[in-house]
């Protein structure tokens, strides 16, 4: 009697036991959803309201000048814009800032060398308005520690699934829109443009590359897809976002730091970060490290 109570007991002390491990370990290897990361630290869009009192041009928070005036827009199918109205603008000049709006640099697949990407929309009475036919504005970015010569006009849009691309021709997101106006000058420290339509725009260049290749990684756990994968360029400024553990595209020979970061089921954030140069057919295994929130923001503000 005594040897059956005994047996009872210690069945139930291991039931527990392995009960408890299996709690423990679900939320350690799952990952979740990053959306509410990225909204919390996403770098914002201001607002300003343009009037005929204003003054041109209008400096942006992070020193980005716009000038616009009522006159090169129209109401959406057509209607004169008076005043006042609003400019809604984001500015993003770090590396950091593109990841935390998810809009890394990249054109159909293949990496930009970028300067900086710039959202300029208008609105009149919360609807959205956009410049006439012929007409462009002024934007000239903040002062920038290097300028290339052969920068181009680069125009944001979603293509498929949201999904952020970057083209240099606006007929690829606005049929049969033919582009005379869209130019970039160059002074000792910035970027003097001419953008000939509002949304995304950036001073970039695509990514000169004798060989690409793709670079494939690999995790213990569960819904690793909300692992937030991005590499960051050591020889240019840019950065391209792996998603699913697999990416194509990637220059073989650049010199990158990738970081790879999550958040667990218990809440627990985890972080990467490895330097390396792309070789062909790149092989990467994470070697995830449990951190604060602010260690993952103080490690995108490094790279």
């Amino acid at each position: 009697m005594k040897s059956n109570k005994l047996f009872i007991y210690l069945t139930a002390i291991i039931l527990v036991a392995v009960t408890a491990c299996r709690k423990d370990r679900v939320p350690q290897d799952d990952y979740q959803n990053m959306d509410s990361f990225y909204s919390d630290h996403e770098e914002e869009e201001q607002e300003y309201t343009i009037d005929t009192n204003g003054t041109c041009p209008l400096v942006c928070k992070k020193g980005t000048k716009i000038c616009v005036n009522a006159e090169m827009f129209e109401l959406n199918g057509g209607g004169q814009v008076t005043y006042p109205f609003q400019l809604k603008v984001i500015e993003l000049y770090s590396i950091k800032d593109m990841i935390l709006r998810r809009i890394p640099s990249v054109a159909s697949g293949n990496p930009l060398e970028t300067s900086a990407e710039i959202r300029v929309r208008a609105f009149k009475n919360g609807n959205e308005i956009f410049l006439k036919p012929g007409k462009k504005y002024f934007l000239e970015t903040a002062t920038l520690p290097s300028i290339n010569s052969a920068m181009q006009s680069y125009y944001g849009y979603n293509s498929g699934n949201n999904a952020n691309n970057w083209t240099n021709t606006i007929s690829d997101f606005i049929p049969g829109f033919v582009d005379t106006l869209s130019s970039i000058s160059p002074t000792s420290n910035s970027y003097v443009t001419t953008p000939a339509t509002t949304g995304w725009f950036s001073p970039a260049l695509l990514h000169p590359s004798s060989s690409t290749t793709s670079i494939t990684c690999s995790v213990t756990g569960t819904n690793t897809q909300n692992l937030q994968v991005y590499v960051s360029f050591k020889g240019f400024k840019g950065v391209m976002q792996i998603q699913n553990l697999s990416g194509t595209n990637f220059p073989v020979g650049e010199n990158v730091t990738l970081v790879v970061f999550g958040k667990k089921q218990n809440n627990q954030y985890v972080l990467d970060q490895q330097n390396f140069t792309i070789a062909a057919n790149q092989q990467i295994i994470f070697n995830l490290q449990d951190v604060s929130e602010n260690d993952i923001l103080n490690t995108l503000a490094a790279l």
